[in-house]
């Protein structure tokens, strides 16, 4: 049997998804920004997805999540007209993360804003932090690694009491369509489609009207000038379709399998450690479970998997292959003995309970194997 649970890294295109794809290059190949006909026509199918994913913002389509997050930092122009400071939580994705360092690189004020040991932002040290030099805060919707929704209502109830004049950057690619999140009163929003059974290399960031990001690339002025280059059609015409497919009633799901998978395990293991909230948690996503097998090390216990059929992650495949030690459980306090033995389970909209079933029994059995080979 083969069982994959690595959907936080990338999920499988609906059949519905690639035959969108494949109708957009065989018979709607035109590029919108030409004049005639079957080209307007497919410029009204790209203008009608942006209104179906924001009917009052605007929506620039992208590469995928990275380059949405990148814009968002790099393009932000403080409404105070100053280069004020920057908050990062200290669990942001890469693409954040890596964005807002090259930011203090160029001389900018960066601060991280530390978590709890489930992974949550801490509220209360964001507050010590927050002054009216604050221009932009960077957090995400939901935690790549350990499923921790981060509380966005509760920071931007901070935000509008002690720095009004900051934008708030939400990195939701692991959120959207999977958790609710109000848009509203945030000031940009990255989503990606192949994280929902869409295409790789489109993705689309979502902004106030008032908050227009400074150009990424200049050529054509596709994208209201901010994105320039021809539109990827075909990746657009299946991110639409991946959107308008997804399954209410999927979440619900997900979460009932998430915590059968726990359980499993932990009736079975019961002192492997949970990395983030409890599964029961509002405060946890419905599709990602990270756990700790110590002493069996993640890329040993991802091996080992493997060869039963069951595909899981040690963390974010969002590093280029590298096996190195988390930095969201790092900022976490998880200690390192822990840390090195983690192991991602993350589930889609297609996971079966037969398959949460033998995953579960395959990682028991491979538990009990080798952890009576580790040295002590």
């Amino acid at each position: 049997m083969r069982v994959y649970l690595d959907n936080s890294a990338t999920t499988r295109p609906s059949e519905r998804v690639v035959q969108a794809v494949a109708r957009s290059m065989q018979t709607a190949y035109y590029n919108p920004s030409s004049l005639y006909k079957p080209a307007m026509e497919v410029e009204k199918e790209i203008a009608s997805f942006r209104a179906i994913l924001s009917c009052h913002d605007h929506v620039y389509f992208t590469s995928g999540g990275t380059e949405a997050n990148n814009i968002a930092v790099f393009g932000n122009k403080p409404q105070t007209g100053h280069n004020g400071r920057i908050l990062c939580s200290a669990v942001e994705h890469p693409s954040v993360r890596e964005a807002c360092m090259a930011m203090k690189r160029h001389g900018r004020r960066v601060e991280e804003i530390p978590v709890t040991q489930e992974g949550i932002v801490d509220l209360e040290c964001l507050e010590t932090m927050l002054k009216e030099d604050t221009v932009l805060i960077c957090v995400m919707h939901v935690n790549n690694e350990t499923g921790a929704i981060q509380p966005i209502n509760e920071m931007i109830a901070l935000r509008d009491r002690l720095a009004p004049m900051a934008g708030i950057h939400v990195d939701g690619v692991q959120g959207f369509l999977r958790v609710p999140l109000d848009l509203s009163n945030i000031q940009s929003y990255a989503i990606s489609a192949h994280k929902i059974h869409g295409p790789k290399g489109i993705g689309a960031l979502i902004t106030k009207k008032a908050s227009k990001p400074r150009p990424f690339t200049y050529g054509g002025g596709q994208e209201e000038g901010v994105r320039s280059g021809t539109e990827n059609t075909p990746g657009i015409a299946g991110f639409k379709e991946a959107v308008m497919a997804y399954p209410a009633e999927a979440n619900s799901r997900m979460h009932a399998l998430k915590i059968t998978l726990y359980d499993r395990i932990t009736q079975a293991i019961p002192h492997s450690r949970l990395n983030g909230p409890e599964v029961t948690d509002k405060r946890g996503a419905p599709h990602i479970l990270n756990m700790s097998f110590t002493p069996v090390r993640s890329d040993t216990m991802l091996y080992a998997l493997e060869g039963e059929g069951v595909y899981v992650s040690g963390g974010s495949a969002c590093s280029s292959g590298k096996s190195k030690l988390s930095q969201t459980l790092k900022a976490m306090n998880t200690p390192r003995s822990d840390a090195e033995c983690a192991v991602r389970f993350s589930l889609s909209k297609d996971t079966t309970r037969e398959e949460i079933e033998y995953a579960a029994e395959a990682v028991i059995r491979q538990y009990r194997l080798l952890s009576r080979y580790v040295r002590r």
